[in-house]
């Protein structure tokens, strides 16, 4: 109880210095984009009609990563016509991670949710994680290995994954079994301190969003999902090619934990 107490009166005076801005919305969606064309049409419209299901107070962040095919025009063309469409423009290609912070510091949101343009994760798994957050705070994640998931992946990438978790659990000890299913959701206050305080903004940044979130006191929930490969044999993540920027990654950030 005494630690509780110790982490949420820091939590409230690292927000304070953050002067965090009051939400005008109830949610918003963070969606990091590169060449993302052939996709990102189908990705708002799916995506808008399932946050229309749960609230009309949203925003859909579209946070575009130094795209060399049309996907900002795209974009564009559709916020024109819808305002709750946003785009983020990033002449120079910055990382997953540092298309999320951009995303956050122009979202108005009171909870955040991140999720891959491919839409691999149902997005009939959206409410689940929303009243997640609202009843226990925190952060909640979309879990590939937890009872209750059905996945359809290559034999490949599931030994990928497997392989990764297990090594993160090693490491930090933080007990979660599926650290990078990119769907997750968060109060906008947690997502302020967490991703302010962040260094990654590769493959890892997952990771370290949510052993920060550990390491504070504050709950990870895995909600099972149901979870499809998209893109196969296009994905913009290769284990053998990224391993080792992996593996500096999760080493250099258990060093200066």
């Amino acid at each position: 109880m005494v630690k509780k107490h110790f982490v949420l009166q820091s939590l409230r005076q690292v927000i304070t210095r953050l002067k965090i801005r009051q939400p005008t919305k109830e949610l918003s969606i963070l969606l990091p984009a590169y060449n993302e064309a052939h996709q990102i049409e189908r990705c708002l419209l799916e995506v808008e009609k399932a946050v229309k299901a749960i609230t009309h107070s949203y925003e859909i962040i579209v946070s575009e990563d130094g795209s060399s095919d049309c996907t900002a025009a795209i974009v564009s063309t559709m916020g024109k016509s819808n305002p709750n469409i946003v785009l983020l423009h990033s002449s120079t290609r910055l990382g997953k991670g540092k298309a999320i912070k951009n995303a956050l510091a122009s979202s108005n949101g009171k909870f955040l949710a991140f999720m891959d343009v491919d839409l691999a994760t149902d997005l009939s798994c959206l409410p689940k994680l929303l009243s997640v957050v609202k009843a226990n705070g925190g952060m909640a994640i979309g879990s590939r290995h937890v009872e209750g998931s059905h996945v359809e992946r290559s034999v490949s990438r599931t030994l990928f994954s497997l392989t990764y978790n297990i090594l993160v659990r090693l490491l930090f000890l933080d007990g979660i079994r599926d650290h990078q299913c990119g769907f997750k959701m968060m109060s906008r206050q947690l997502a302020e301190v967490i991703l302010c305080s962040s260094k990654s903004d590769g493959y890892f940044f997952d990771t370290e969003m949510i052993v920060r979130c550990k390491k504070l006191g504050f709950p990870v929930q895995e909600v099972p999902v149901n979870w499809q490969e998209k893109n196969k044999g296009n994905s913009k993540v290769n284990p053998v090619r990224d391993s080792k920027k992996i593996c500096l990654d999760m080493l250099t950030f258990r060093f200066n934990l």
